[in-house]
């Protein structure tokens, strides 16, 4: 039998150009009750627009990719 299990319980959320596949930035340390929110047309576009004012990113992309992260290492059981 495997079994998979999480070093940490906290959530990485990247943020990518669905076009291109460039992670246009990542949030990091988030846990399952408020990765979300991050999730939402309002603070999608929040991060986009202060990231695209940060990089001065001429061209917004057209889509964006949300993506919640978190990585299960094998352990023997």
């Amino acid at each position: 039998m495997i079994n998979y299990v999480k070093e940490t319980p906290r959530i990485n959320v990247k943020f990518i150009n669905s076009d291109t596949d460039e992670v246009l930035f990542e949030i990091s340390n988030r846990n399952c009750t408020n990765v979300n929110e991050l999730f939402s047309d309002y603070i999608t576009t929040s991060l986009i627009a202060d990231e695209i004012k940060k990089k001065k990113i001429k061209t917004p992309p057209e889509k964006i990719m949300v993506m919640a992260v978190c990585e299960f290492n094998l352990v023997n059981s």
